[in-house]
This record gives C-alpha cells, sequence and structure tokens, in this order.
C-alpha cells in the first residue's frame, strides 16, 4: 500500500501550457496536479501480483489521500476526472475501468450520508477504500480454493499465457495431492507461457511446453482448458491475452471445456460486439508498418488483447463460485442498480 504521508498534489503549474497541452494521464486542478498513471505503473512495477483493478483502486484512493477536496461534490468531481484521465492514458484499459467503477461505486454507495464533519468522513472513505482493495486482493486464494476441486487425478490441463488466478488454482490443487499434468504454449511473443511452465514446475507439477502453433494439435491430449482473464464483460464474454480465442475455437472443436479463472472485480459493465468493437487500442493488422519491419507488428509496448465469445466459455470460477456466462452476466447488470 502507497504510504499516504508522501502522495500529495503537485503545486499549480506556473505556465498555461500545462492545460493547452495536458500531459496524459494527470489530473489538474486549480489546487495543484496528481500524475495518476504515473502512480498506477509505479504500483504494477513495484508489485508484479497486482492485478490491475487493484492498482486502479489504490491509485484513486491516493488521489482522495491527495486532494484537498472541501465537499462531497468536489470529491466525487476528482474522482470522475481521475478515473478518466487514468483510462484515457492506457491503450488497454478494460481491465482498470473495472477497478475505477467499482470504486465510484463505492463512494457513491456513501456519499449520501452528507457528514458535517467533511475531513473525518473523506478520511473514512479513503480507509474502507484501502480495505476494499485488500478484501479485492485476497478473492485470488477463494478462487484457487473453489478451482482446485475441478482438478482431479489423472487429468491434463491446458492453459495459455500467465494467469495469477490459474497458477494459484493449479498449485492449490497439487497442493491437495491432486495428480495431473498440464500444456502450456509458449505465447509469443512475450513468452509468458514459459513464466507459467516455470513456476509450475517449481511446484513439482508435470509441464509440457508447446509452441502456439501446435495448440489444434495438442489441445486433444488435454480434458480441459483453464485461462484466467483480463476482464469479464456485461455479457459474460471475456478479454485476455492474444490466442485465448483460436483456442476456444479449438476446444469446441474437440468438445473441451473452456473454463475462466478470475475475480469478481474484474467484471465491468461493457457489451463488446466482437474483437473490434472494444475500447482497447491494438495496431494488430497494420498494412502500412515501419520500412524496418517485416513481420507482424511487435507488441514491445503492450501486450495484445483476444475477445472471447461468451458461447466458447462453459464456466467463470470466481470467488463467488462457479458461474455460467448468463450468470455473469446478471451480476454485472444488477451492479447498475446497487
Amino acid at each position: 500500500m502507497t504510504d499516504i504521508s508522501k502522495t500529495h498534489l503537485s503545486p499549480p503549474s506556473s505556465s498555461s501550457s500545462s492545460r493547452s497541452h495536458p500531459k496524459p494521464g494527470v489530473v489538474y486542478s486549480t489546487k495543484g496536479e496528481f500524475d495518476i498513471r504515473e502512480h498506477y505503473c509505479k504500483l504494477l512495477s513495484q508489485d508484479p501480483s497486482k492485478s490491475m483493478p487493484i492498482a486502479a483502486i489504490e491509485s484513486l484512493s491516493a488521489l482522495c489521500d491527495a486532494t484537498r477536496a472541501g465537499t462531497i461534490h468536489e470529491l466525487m468531481s476528482t474522482i470522475e476526472d481521475g478515473a478518466e484521465a487514468l483510462k484515457k492514458s492506457i491503450p488497454n484499459a478494460i481491465s482498470l475501468t473495472a477497478g475505477c467503477d467499482l470504486f465510484k461505486r463505492f463512494i457513491i454507495a456513501h456519499a449520501h450520508d452528507d457528514p458535517k464533519d467533511f475531513e473525518a468522513f473523506k478520511q473514512q472513505l479513503q480507509a474502507n477504500g484501502h480495505l476494499f482493495a485488500q478484501r479485492a486482493r485476497e478473492a485470488r486464494d477463494k478462487v484457487a480454493e473453489i478451482g482446485a476441486d475441478s482438478i482431479k487425478d489423472g487429468v491434463t490441463v491446458f492453459c495459455h499465457g500467465h494467469s495469477r488466478c490459474v497458477l494459484g488454482l493449479l498449485n492449490k490443487a497439487a497442493e491437495a495431492k491432486a495428480r495431473f499434468n498440464v500444456i502450456v504454449t509458449e505465447t509469443r511473443p512475450s513468452k509468458l507461457g514459459l513464466r507459467t511452465a516455470k513456476e509450475l514446475r517449481a511446484a513439482g507439477i508435470p509441464v509440457a511446453v508447446v509452441d502456439d502453433n501446435a495448440m489444434g494439435y495438442a489441445l486433444k491430449k488435454a480434458k480441459m482448458v483453464i485461462i484466467g482473464a483480463e476482464g469479464v464483460f456485461g455479457d459474460g464474454s471475456i478479454l485476455n491475452i492474444l490466442g485465448s480465442y483460436q483456442l476456444a475455437l479449438v476446444a469446441k472443436a474437440y468438445n473441451r471445456p473452456v473454463y475462466v479463472a478470475t475475480e469478481t472485480h474484474k467484471f465491468v459493465d461493457i457489451f463488446p460486439l466482437d474483437q473490434f468493437n472494444m475500447p482497447v487500442q491494438q495496431n494488430i493488422i497494420d498494412f502500412d508498418p515501419p520500412k524496418d519491419i517485416e513481420g507482424a507488428t511487435p507488441q514491445d509496448q503492450q501486450d495484445f488483447v483476444d475477445h472471447v465469445p461468451r458461447h466458447l466459455i462453459k464456466g467463470l470460477i470466481t470467488e463467488a463460485g462457479l458461474l455460467t456466462p448468463q450468470q455473469v452476466s446478471d451480476k454485472i447488470v444488477a451492479m447498475r442498480f446497487e
């Protein structure tokens, strides 16, 4: 958790250039500036186990800590500005949007109290916000406990990419003495699958690494697919690392169930039509690449992502239990009325 005493607003810039040419991710006000994008990225770099929604929640909490808002209206306005500045500064903002929305709903739920001592009210909100982030992190352990029961002796699980929820689930199953194997793709170009294989092997779990192009060949030897999610949409579909869509298609062809291990704080009230109708900036298909690029668009700045439709997903393993895509959709729609 960020040290509150060291979190503050920078003094307002004496130059008007900061307003006419605003820096991405900076919240500007008459009382100072706060670089929420820098704070968010710092949280993720300092703790690789931290998920993007949690980093977003903690960044908004830090903004609350730093702001000099004197009324609930000013505080809500600052939080709204911070959430929008953060989302606009990150190419793939789906996952952090879920965190921002959760935090805003939490604040709104308490705003009607209209306390006489606003400073005490603000401190209480900040403390509860930090507590909420802590509880959200604990959800991953609950996902592991629930999902581990689905791993039976003798099964082979197929994975793609690197997911903390999936790793926790498989490690929990191994701790329960389940004997199973894992096939994981290399997940190029990031090679996150190699990271998954290394961590599972360290836990004593037998792992076979296959080239991404071999998923159609290798998946027939698996009993099920378990992947993570960067975000879960309002229709029960998901956003995950590129390659997840064709993996789900192959699984459908082989009649292998696809399960998604994820926390409910990644639920986001967005209904995408397909891969090309999501609020994500990624230039995968480039007909005019730089002259020094002969192959595919490099992913050195961000990892590309896939949209996996709900009809390809058997169930989502969450801290609230094993849910169908329809049950997830119902929960996300219900959040509008909380």
